[in-house]
């Protein structure tokens, strides 16, 4: 299988990441981007886990949608089916968003 890599941004910082296996579900990539460290041993992206008012913090990931020309959050789950990045028509080489959401205590 060949390599998969996205480039994920957050805060204006991009990263090339190499996706082991683009058939899991986007919860699972999630959890893997979160523990994913660089060369230097450091995480690569901050995940802070709660935000300045004190919500606890979740993260998406987010595709530009070039039509209407905004970022579309892609739900890890909908129902009770765990949705993957093919179910958002995500490719490789494909630029996707980290976004934050609070959710209420």
């Amino acid at each position: 299988m060949e390599d998969y890599f996205l480039d994920i941004t957050y805060k204006n910082k991009t990263v090339r990441f190499r996706v082991v296996n683009p058939d899991a579900p986007l919860s699972q990539l999630m959890t893997n981007l979160r523990h994913a460290v660089g060369s230097d041993g450091r995480l690569i992206f901050d995940f802070p886990s709660i935000d300045q008012t004190g919500a606890p913090l979740d993260y998406f990931f987010g595709k530009e949608d070039p039509v209407v020309n905004e970022v579309r959050v892609l739900r890890p789950r909908i129902g009770k089916t765990d949705k993957k990045l093919k179910d958002y028509n995500v490719n490789n080489g494909d630029k996707l968003f980290l976004i934050p959401d609070p959710f209420p205590g």
